[in-house]
């Protein structure tokens, strides 16, 4: 720990000293919940965590960014001090270099990035990521993803090559594609996945659709789509949530889709809480479906009440509520919210069990 404050504190120092322009952002968050797990046995925990983020302009055309995350500490697990098992851990420490030949934004080092839906990715990684506007009116990047290194001398590492345009200027369309290529499970795939963006004065709506050829001891072709869309008619707003996948799905690197549930997906307000979401559009062996409708509606201007009811196929129903508080506008946020669902699975030994949560989530943004 002492080791790892003083390396940070010279790299700060350093940065410091050396740019022409510094920043610093960051998010704490601190949430509270009280559920049961799948055997409906009865629980609670807090957690905490603090992010930071230091961006250092060293140059006109040369920029570092340095994020760490302290803590993420479950309260009195292993003594309760955040020095007793989770310390700090860095999330990005990466170059940017603007080329000027090109006009292109080279990024080296650990970085984060996500697909439009956060389907395939919504992570950190690391590895190269070039971007390049404007190139005959699309904007454009392409990465090199170091998904996983094996032996440094065996040929067993997963490398996964990434291309994306985006249409923006002409028409709100996208389109990305993959490859990936994990040596040590001799297995391959190619992924294309197109998506349509659209915004108007008061409805938002994002569809994309994909398919993955899957190459290992057998070749096979996965597919589907996933749709999100909203409404606001400024004393409520309606929103949607579609995702289907056939059978063998999506290949993915490290996804966080948010459906709009908690006990069946990734909370917006609790993204620890799900007994069911285990990315469930991978490998799939029959279709899958999620389903979810939601709606949200402004008490006040600081004030907004919101609920959602959705069904995964195989899995269950659940339907959650909640409120949303903007105790400091654009910076202190709270949350209090709860959730049930009921699990109906056949192959499970759990089928027809119910689950809750409650939890509330302060967070300060900055």
């Amino acid at each position: 720990m002492k080791k790892t404050m003083l390396i940070l504190s010279l790299l700060l120092i350093v940065a410091l000293l050396s740019a022409i322009d510094f920043e610093i952002s960051g998010e704490d968050r601190v949430r509270a919940a009280l559920a049961n797990d799948t055997a409906e046995e009865d629980g609670g925990w807090v957690d905490n965590r603090l992010n930071l983020g230091f961006d250092a302009q060293l140059h006109p055309d040369l920029a570092l960014r340095l994020a760490v995350e302290i803590g993420n500490t479950v309260w009195g697990a292993g003594g309760g001090g955040i020095t007793t098992g989770e310390s700090i851990h860095v999330t990005e420490a990466f170059l940017s270099y603007r080329i000027p030949s090109i006009d292109a934004n080279i990024s080296v080092g650990q970085l984060y990035w996500m697909d439009k839906m956060g389907l395939i990715m919504d992570d950190y990684f690391s590895g190269v990521l070039l971007k390049k506007d404007d190139l005959a009116g699309i904007n454009t990047e392409f990465a090199w993803m170091k998904a996983r290194e094996g032996n440094a001398f065996q040929d067993d590492d997963y490398n996964v090559f990434m291309a994306h345009a985006n249409y923006a200027e002409l028409l709100p369309v996208g389109v990305y594609a993959f490859f990936g290529n994990d040596a040590s499970a001799d297995f391959s795939n190619l992924t294309v996945y197109p998506y349509i963006s659209m915004e108007a004065e008061n409805m938002v709506l994002d569809m994309a659709a994909f398919l993955d050829l899957q190459m290992g001891n057998d070749t096979e072709i996965g597919m589907g789509g996933a749709v999100k869309g909203s409404i606001d008619l400024d004393v409520i707003e309606f929103g949607a949530d579609a995702l289907i996948a056939l059978e063998h799905g999506l290949t993915t690197i490290s996804p966080w889709y948010q459906n709009g549930l908690y006990i069946y997906g990734i909370g917006k307000h609790h993204d620890g809480a799900q007994l069911y979401w285990d990315t469930p559009y991978e490998a799939n062996g029959d279709t899958f479906m999620s389903l979810v409708g939601n709606v949200k509606a402004p008490l006040n201007e600081q004030i907004k009440a919101f609920a959602a009811a959705g069904m995964l196929t195989d899995r269950g129903i659940e339907v959650n509520a909640g409120i949303e508080y903007e105790l400091i506008p654009d910076l202190f946020h709270m949350a209090a919210y709860g959730a049930f669902g009921i699990h109906d699975d056949d192959n499970s030994v759990y089928s027809e069990n119910s689950n809750y949560l409650f939890g509330t989530t302060l967070k300060i943004q900055f």
